[in-house]
């Protein structure tokens, strides 16, 4: 299945895979070990962190980085301290592998190939395409091999998670009380000052703008530009695929048509922090005749498990039961869980009729790009012998496009292909390149010409230096008024909207309840809001664009209402994942903290 998801290679998405990454994986990536000391960055608890893993993840971090906001300098990687975070994350996936393994935790390259094919940015119509993976991870300078073990590792961490955290449960008193809280009013007095009224007070010279872009010349550069003419042949043809090709397809890749077990499970669980938790569990045990008496412990609802979510005991016991069938007590790590098996959908071949529509459109695509291909090399072969494109064409009464002037960002966007971009700035005029995928079509390009990064005059960059120098000094300005009212606030008793202490301010009262916070103000601003627990001043100014503001909370309105059951169902989930998310993040602080870590002194000289 694997070398199936390696076959092909032409579609596009990375700017969602980019966020796919940053969502999903954030260096959980794995590599080779070595025995040498010499080649050894760290130790996690005796667990080797290599030099070749390191600069593994190290230079897909820079990758990243450079796809997404350009070239980035020494300057600022060492102000990103990207170095140590690329370690910590490495200590991190260590201390979760070692804890995996402890647990008898193991992933299975099914369960890898599976995962791969579900993600968002590798599927077309809702469906895997080969070709766009492949494609995807060629534009990163990712290795289908690399990309594996970073999906493997992150199968792991949330296999680990979703184990040690499925016991912590909340109940209907816990909900409700969140509810309340979420719902209390909150009674603010907004103050803002716009950045735009302290750059109105920004006084300067024409010799102020001048010391400015002296003392920050680096940022006003005119970056490296190209100019390409180019070529492409597009994916337009149509293919025929007969039904003997789209069953060999299908009986080669047998695997990647297996549907795995699902099961739907009821749970209760008993904390081992209650007394006697054991006799607790037997006891509830003894009281669930049949299926129907779960709910004499609540409403528990059932929730959808695909084997390989499941640890290894609880997958053993489910592959022996049968619906309606009530499992436990089962010791777990924190307590112990009694299953009910509401409903099993056992492991299954899908059959050629259910995938047939999906095959024949990825033989009729592979086809439509292979043939784009040969067309591309041949037409390369015949470049080879006249030494350029742009002579080809000439010859050959063929019409190139051309670009304008474009920087290297821009040729990376204009593409979608970063790795090009790259590589033609690290090239000369007049260079031709071998055929390169594109999702529309295959692309044959020449560097028509070539200008070098150049530092811009002040005349040149007088007016972005002027805009730069107003909303810096504008900025500090702001924040030393904000500073100074904040001081002044403090040392008074009661505060209203119309105390002279505002006059150079914006000022607004209004009512809103927690849980609107997020819906009108920023996240920094709305998570701010939401942990205050007493009226009173917020001691430190925020800013929401190009406002700045200050807070100040008149009072706070307990909820007198009734919680309705909808709202303690809706809430459920949301209150259950913080309240795990949490669990687990302390686990791990205290996992950290434990730790034996060594670090060698290879790593201050990378």
């Amino acid at each position: 299945m694997l070398r199936f998801l390696r076959k092909g290679a032409t579609s596009l998405y990375v700017k969602l895979f980019l966020v796919i990454i940053v969502i999903v994986f954030i260096f959980w990536g794995i590599g080779s070990f070595t025995s040498e000391r010499k080649n050894l960055v760290a130790k996690v608890n005796g667990i080797p962190i290599t030099l070749k893993e390191f600069q593994e993840h190290y230079n897909f971090q820079i990758s990243r980085l450079k796809q997404t906001f350009g070239e980035l300098s020494s300057k600022d990687l060492a102000a990103l301290k990207l170095k140590e975070q690329v370690l910590e994350e490495l200590i991190k996936l260590k201390l979760l592998e070692d804890q995996a393994e402890k647990l008898k935790i193991k992933i299975t390259p099914v369960e890898v190939t599976y995962a791969i094919s579900q993600i968002p940015s590798f599927q077309e119509n809702g469906k895997f395409n080969p070709t766009k993976y492949q494609y995807i991870l060629r534009e990163l300078g990712i290795s289908p091999e690399f990309f594996e073990k970073l999906i493997k590792s992150d199968l792991i961490y949330q296999r680990l998670k979703f184990l040690l955290t499925a016991p912590v449960m909340v109940s209907e008193s816990e909900i409700k009380e969140y509810l309340k809280y979420n719902k209390q009013t909150l009674e603010i007095l907004e103050i803002d000052l716009p950045i735009k009224t302290c750059i109105q007070k920004v006084a300067f010279t024409e010799k102020d703008l001048e010391n400015y872009y002296l003392a920050h010349r680096d940022l006003y550069k005119e970056n490296e530009k190209v100019k390409l003419t180019y070529l492409l042949i597009p994916y337009e043809a149509k293919a025929k695929v007969t039904e003997d090709e789209i069953k060999k397809y299908y009986e080669e890749n047998i695997e990647r048509f297996r549907a795995p077990l699902r099961v739907k499970l009821k749970r209760i669980f008993i904390s081992a922090d209650q007394p006697n938790a054991f006799e607790r569990a037997k006891t509830i045990r003894s009281e669930l005749k049949s299926f129907s008496d779960f709910s004499k412990f609540g409403e528990i609802k059932g929730e959808w498990f695909e084997e390989s979510a499941l640890p290894d005991i609880i997958r053993e016991l489910i592959k022996a039961s049968h619906p309606k069938d009530i499992i436990g007590p089962i010791k777990t790590p924190s307590g112990y869980l009694i299953l009910g098996v509401e409903e099993i959908q056992p492991q299954r071949i899908l059959k050629l009729s259910e995938v047939e529509s999906e095959i024949r459109k990825f033989l009729e695509k592979e086809k439509v790009m292979n043939e784009a291909k040969e067309k591309a090399n041949k037409i390369y072969s015949e470049i080879v012998k006249a030494n350029s494109l742009n002579l080809w064409a000439k010859e050959n009464n063929v019409s190139l496009k051309e670009t304008d002037w474009i920087s290297q960002r821009e040729l990376g966007e204009k593409f979608n292909n970063f790795k090009l971009a790259q590589r033609v700035f690290s090239s000369p005029k007049g260079e031709f390149f071998a055929p390169i995928d594109t999702p529309q079509g295959i692309l044959l390009i020449e560097i028509k010409d070539k200008k070098p990064e150049r530092n811009l005059s002040f005349e040149e960059a007088k007016e972005k230096v002027k805009n730069d120098f107003l909303n810096d000094k504008g900025k500090e300005l702001c924040e030393n008024k904000a500073q100074l009212l904040i001081s002044n606030l403090k040392n008074k008793g009661k505060i209203t909207q119309n105390d002279p202490i505002f006059k150079d301010f914006n000022t607004k009262e209004f009512r809103i309840n927690r849980y609107e916070l997020k819906e009108v103000f920023s996240p920094l601003i709305s998570q701010e809001l939401s942990n205050v627990g007493k009226s009173g001043l917020i001691e430190k100014p925020l800013w929401e664009k190009d406002d700045l503001k200050i807070f100040f909370i008149q009072n706070i309105l307990p909820f007198e209402g009734e919680i309705k059951e909808n709202e303690v169902s809706e809430a459920f989930l949301n209150l259950l994942r913080e309240k795990r998310e949490i669990w687990f993040k302390t686990w791990y602080q205290l996992l950290r903290e434990r730790a034996k870590i060594k670090i060698y002194p290879i790593f201050e000289k990378l």
